[in-house]
Order: C-alpha cells, then sequence, then structure tokens
C-alpha cells in the first residue's frame, strides 16, 4: 500500500485545499494519505470526506510546531480530534502560534517589510508568510526569505514561548494518537537523536519519519537502526505543501498500519 504521511494544506501553510490535496494525492497513485497541518485539524473533515469518495485511506493527522533549543515538529496520528479537551489544548498551541508571527510582523515591520496581511489570521506560518516576501521582491526565493528574515538566524526571527516537544507527544498520546518525531535527519546529523528519542519515549513517542524525500539510503538505514532499537515504527511522508511532486515511494510495514489504527491489531 502506498503511503505519503505528511501532507499540508491551506488549512495551514499548504496551497491546495484539503480536498485538492486530497485529489492529487490520489492521481499520484497514492492509497493512503494523512493531512499534518501545523498546529489545526480544521482540514481534516473536508480531507476525510473526499478519501472516502475517491477510495482513498485517510488517517487524521497533526503537525506540532514544537520548540526546545531548535524546532522540533512532532506528528501526531489518529488522535481524537474531534474532542472538546483536545481542540481546547490545540487553540492554547494556536495561540503561541499566533503571537510568534505578531512578534515577526513587527520585526518585518522594522526591516522595511510590509506584506499587508494580518498576521494574527489562523493558520499562518513561516512558509506563507516567505511564499509572499518573494512575490513583493523582498526575497529571491523561500529559502532566501528564511536565510535573511525568518530562520534562525534570520533579521525577523521570534523565539517566543512555544509548546515544548514533550508536551506535544503528551499532548497527541492524551487523546489517543501516535507520536511521531517529524523529519528527524537534522538530529541524525547534529548526534542528538538518540538523546531526543530517550527523552520522549518515556512519554509516548512511537515512531520516527524515517521515509522522507531529502532521506538517502544512509540516513534511511541509520535511522531505522533507531528506530528498531527503541521499538519505534517507521512512518514516512513527503512533507507536501503544493509546490512540486517530491519522490516517494513509501509503503507502512505492517506494524505501523497496525499502529496506525489502518490494520487491526492481532
Amino acid at each position: 500500500m502506498r503511503a505519503d504521511l505528511h501532507i499540508h494544506t491551506s488549512a495551514s501553510d499548504g496551497l491546495k485545499t484539503p480536498r485538492e490535496a486530497a485529489e492529487h494525492m490520489h492521481g499520484l497513485g497514492v492509497e493512503l494519505i494523512s493531512v499534518t497541518d501545523h498546529d489545526t485539524v480544521s482540514g481534516l473533515d473536508e480531507a476525510a470526506e473526499e478519501c472516502r469518495a475517491l477510495g482513498v485511506r485517510f488517517v487524521p493527522g497533526i503537525e506540532i510546531s514544537a520548540h526546545s533549543n531548535s524546532e522540533i515538529h512532532i506528528l501526531g496520528y489518529n488522535i481524537d480530534y474531534k474532542n472538546p479537551d483536545f481542540c481546547e489544548q490545540i487553540a492554547k498551541v494556536k495561540d503561541m502560534r499566533r503571537a510568534r508571527n505578531l512578534l515577526i510582523g513587527e520585526k518585518l515591520a522594522g526591516c522595511g517589510v510590509e506584506l499587508g496581511i494580518d498576521f494574527s489570521s489562523d493558520g499562518l506560518g513561516r512558509m506563507n508568510i516567505a511564499r509572499l516576501m518573494v512575490e513583493k521582491g523582498y526575497a529571491k526565493d523561500v529559502q532566501d526569505a528564511f536565510n535573511r528574515y525568518l530562520g534562525p538566524n534570520g533579521k525577523a526571527y521570534s523565539d517566543v514561548r512555544r509548546t515544548s516537544p514533550l508536551e506535544a507527544v503528551k499532548l497527541i498520546a492524551a487523546f489517543g494518537g501516535v507520536p511521531v518525531l517529524a523529519h528527524p535527519k537534522k538530529y541524525l546529523q547534529q548526534k542528538t537523536l538518540r538523546l531526543l528519542v530517550e527523552g520522549l519515549k518515556p512519554f509516548g513517542l512511537k515512531g520516527i519519519e524515517v521515509y522522507y524525500p531529502t532521506h538517502t539510503a544512509d540516513d534511511v538505514a541509520a535511522l531505522s537502526a533507531v528506530a528498531d532499537r527503541y521499538g519505534l515504527i517507521r512512518t514516512g511522508g513527503s512533507d507536501y505543501h503544493g509546490e512540486e511532486d517530491k519522490p516517494l515511494d513509501y509503503r507502512p510495514s505492517s506494524a505501523t498500519l497496525k499502529m496506525l489504527g489502518v490494520l487491526r491489531q492481532g
């Protein structure tokens, strides 16, 4: 079963609506998808409805943009996302994100960058801001926008109180979800992956995103070894934002499908 478990839509910083993203993945031959928008579940019902119409398997998801010494993103799958208590907790996460965006807006204005947008709007992310900077001529491309303004060393970077990776894992687990460490290659390169996994696993971490477009065969082997050592599932996703197709031929193991609720346990 070909799968993509890391997809963004216009509910956060993707370009396609949840319906369009599902249609696009179906057109690529993907049989199982998860929409994992940043800090929101507002696009899940629309995506699920379209997947049912297309005959595509669907796992509800989210990507919580946590922060410790750096950005550490935690994917959450199969959460009880309609639970009022969960929605209340996610609203708090979104408020932190909104505060960060407002500070980014202030810093950009101080740099003479006027984008004419509401930095408090729901779902706004740095990717949206970067695209608009390119469109208005303040950056040559998205990477340039991050390098000079929005990334950790940028003029408008805002390090405000954010949800910690530990809080994100505990939140996902508390509502029946499966927490997974997203795009972990940088932790592999920084030699912090095992320390991170050892810190999060006791609180519910269940997997590592082993398969990702920029992961080499050596990366996959190293990440798989860590997953196996700590008894974690291996997931995979393209981190699709609607701009271009990222090559990914990921086929989940039965263990992963069972953990995600796609196959029955036992």
